[in-house]
Formats: structure tokens, C-alpha cells, sequence
């Protein structure tokens, strides 16, 4: 089983979904993080939660060609969750792990950059549309949000515009509990069990759960 983590836009906070999704689903799961992200930013965070003694590290794959990649999904099997953090940028391995991906999460905050920069993943989306001969639904989450900013009306409807685009319920809000767990190698879950940044996570995982039917 595959999610993929990917916005052709890089800063939009893939890897820290990513991290901290990962771990929230290794408690109870099979899983596997893919590092395509050029800047290997979870492969350095992993070094540093294997010295925590206390911390399981996660299984963390890369891979540097398209036909390295194709080999690994191609053995996917229904009894490991596969998270793939994509690099911020379009290519051939990215453009597969899309296709591939039995879920698709791309992260976008309110910012006018950001919602913008989705116009460019929506033509990709409508590119890979044509090769794969049917419709590729992406799930938007809500990320990086000010937490002061209760009415989201606006952004939600800019976005549900694409066909290609449904957002999630969860929303991810500005914590600084994901700067203070990383350094440590740790989940926000880890870091503060009782903060909003892990009920959030905590949130993300239950709904992915369940669209993705997991016992």
C-alpha cells in the first residue's frame, strides 16, 4: 500500500507529514518511509532518533532512478503502509509514485503562494490523467494554518474548483511542537502527547485510515 506525500512545490511541509504520519501508523503497522526529497530530510532526522535509545528508527529506503522505484512498487504488498515523501519538483520518479499511489496527500497552507502553485500540480494531475486513462483525485490537507484563523470558506472553495482536488477534514494548524520534537528525532506525539499538534496527527491518521480501510 502507497501514500504519497507530494506537491510540485517544495516548503509546503511534505516531510513533516511524512515523519510524523509515519510514526503515528508504526505503532500498529508495517511501515516504510521513501526518501525522494533531494535535501534527504528525513534520512538525516532518522540518524538522529536512531541515538534515541528510547525510539524506534523507521525503515527508510531511497532510491536515485525512476526504474529503482518501479522495481520497489512493483513488489508493494498489501501488509506494508509505503509512505513516499516526493521532492519538490517535477520528474519521471515523482510523476510514477503518483500514478501509483493508492492515496495521494498534497499539503498547502493559506498562503497565496502556495494555493497558487497548486495550478501547476493541477496541470501535471490533468498530464497524467491522459497515460493512465482515468481520473487521479488527489486529497488536499490543510496545513501550516494560524491557528487565530477560524473561517476557512474561501480557501476550501478555491480549491475544490479543480476536479482534481478534495480536501480532508483534518487540518493541520502552526505548532511549534513540530520544530521542538524534530530536533530530537521524535513525532509530535512523542514530543507532547497532550499538545493540539498531536490530536491533530492523531486526527490525520484515524482519517487516512479509513479512506485507505485499514483494520
Amino acid at each position: 500500500m502507497i501514500i504519497a506525500i507530494s506537491h510540485q512545490k517544495g516548503g509546503v511541509g511534505k516531510s513533516t507529514v511524512a515523519w510524523n504520519l509515519a510514526i503515528a501508523l508504526q505503532k500498529k503497522y508495517n511501515v516504510e518511509l521513501v526518501d525522494l526529497d533531494i535535501q534527504k530530510t528525513l534520512t538525516y532526522t532518522n540518524e538522529i532518533r536512531r541515538n534515541q535509545t528510547a525510539l524506534k528508527p523507521l525503515s527508510i529506503k531511497t532510491f536515485n532512478n525512476a526504474s529503482d522505484l518501479k522495481t520497489y512498487i512493483d513488489n508493494d504488498r498489501d501488509d506494508v503502509i509505503s509512505i513516499v515523501d516526493l521532492g519538490g519538483f517535477d520528474s519521471t520518479i515523482n510523476r510514477i509514485a503518483i500514478i501509483t499511489a493508492d492515496l495521494v496527500i498534497t499539503p498547502v497552507s493559506d498562503k497565496n503562494f502556495e494555493l497558487l502553485g497548486l495550478k501547476s500540480f493541477e496541470a501535471i494531475l490533468s498530464q497524467l490523467n491522459e497515460l493512465i486513462d482515468g481520473e487521479l483525485k488527489v486529497k488536499v490537507l490543510l496545513n501550516n494554518i494560524n491557528p487565530q484563523k477560524a473561517k476557512l470558506d474561501e480557501l476550501k472553495s478555491f480549491i475544490e474548483k479543480s476536479k482534481h482536488f478534495e480536501i480532508l477534514d483534518t487540518i493541520l494548524r502552526t505548532r511549534a511542537d513540530y520544530d521542538k520534537s524534530v530536533k530530537n528525532g521524535q513525532s509530535v506525539r512523542e514530543y507532547n502527547k497532550e499538545g493540539k499538534a498531536s490530536s491533530e496527527i492523531k486526527d490525520l491518521s484515524k482519517e487516512i485510515k479509513k479512506i485507505l480501510k485499514l483494520q
